[in-house]
């Protein structure tokens, strides 16, 4: 019993920290050319129905992997290849733990401005093709910590705060990423 106890105390010690920092995050502003979502602070978000999130972040989760993979096939650069086959495979992690946690969501499809998106990166090509690239995760990754943050601080169950409080900061160390392969450090 005293093992049990100790493996449970040392998994909730482990989230602690990560908990810290998912809470510093709610006043800080995006970062530039943010969507109108990446702009949302997330603790306006909070007091959404707890599903709602989940599907948001599964639809932002979606989108991010659907750029990823055009990012797979098309980046020029080596380091851009790299980061967009680890977003294909964390992105795939998560909605695989989306379902077992009991979200079933459908696919989603989207309209307009991502649309439009996906149509300037097929478009693009060599280092243009990489900048954009990078910007739009840059974009995609602030609206799916915005998200995550808020399902973190919400009503939602366990489980969805569980997966939120990791991929926050997963989702902080992409953010670092991106900025050094956009030249920032």
């Amino acid at each position: 019993m005293q093992r049990r106890s100790l493996s449970l105390a040392l998994a909730g010690a482990t989230l602690v920290p990560v908990a810290a920092m998912a809470q510093g995050t709610a006043g800080r502003a995006p970062g530039p050319g943010a969507t109108p979502q990446a702009n949302t602070p997330p603790a306006n978000m909070t007091s959404m129905p707890p599903e709602r999130l989940a599907m948001m972040t599964h639809e932002a989760g979606h989108f991010s992997l659907l750029s990823a993979r055009m990012g797979v096939e098309k980046a020029s650069s080596a380091e851009v290849k790299r980061f967009a086959n680890f977003e294909v495979r964390e992105q795939e992690g998560m909605a695989q733990a989306m379902k077992m946690a009991g979200h079933n969501f459908p696919e989603p499809r989207f309209g307009g401005e991502k649309t439009q998106v996906m149509q300037r990166l097929q478009s693009a090509s060599g280092a243009d093709f990489d900048k954009m690239f990078l910007q739009v995760q840059e974009q995609g990754h602030q609206e799916l910590l915005n998200l995550t943050t808020a399902m973190a601080g919400s009503q939602a169950p366990m489980p969805d705060k569980i997966m939120a409080l990791l991929a926050s900061d997963r989702i902080r160390e992409h953010l670092i990423d991106i900025g050094v392969l956009q030249g920032r450090s």
